[in-house]
């Protein structure tokens, strides 16, 4: 029975300390395009959280797409990556505003990629 509740807990320990922070809105279809793809990678400063604001379309610049699906995957696969937030815009928009915030003394990797139709 202690075998049993170690490696539960272990197994447990496990799940949590290998997290990572993606966000996945809405969903790619037949006829969708790629309309947008970023990578993010900012540098981590002990006790400093590092951001970063990325808009689609960029300032000056025209989208004539709506957005289908909106995939932010955290490339640090070990739970120390940063958090995304959608803050204006999205899914049947043509325009969205994504906020990356880092961990205090971590840095951040993500891969933003847009999904859209004409």
């Amino acid at each position: 029975m202690r075998l049993l509740s170690l490696i539960s807990l272990l197994c447990l320990a496990a799940a949590v300390s290998s997290q990572s922070h993606d966000l996945s809105l809405g969903q790619a279809t037949y006829g969708d395009v790629i309309v947008y793809k970023l990578n993010e990678y900012k540098y981590g400063f002990p006790f400093m959280v590092r951001s970063s604001i990325i808009e689609y379309p960029e300032p000056g610049q025209h989208n004539f797409a709506y957005i289908k699906a909106i995939y932010i995957k955290d490339n640090e696969r070990d739970g120390t990556g940063g958090y995304p937030t959608i803050s204006a815009g999205g899914i049947g928009q043509r325009f969205v505003k994504i906020k990356l915030k880092s961990q205090r003394g971590s840095g951040m990797n993500f891969t933003i990629t847009i999904y859209g139709r004409y």
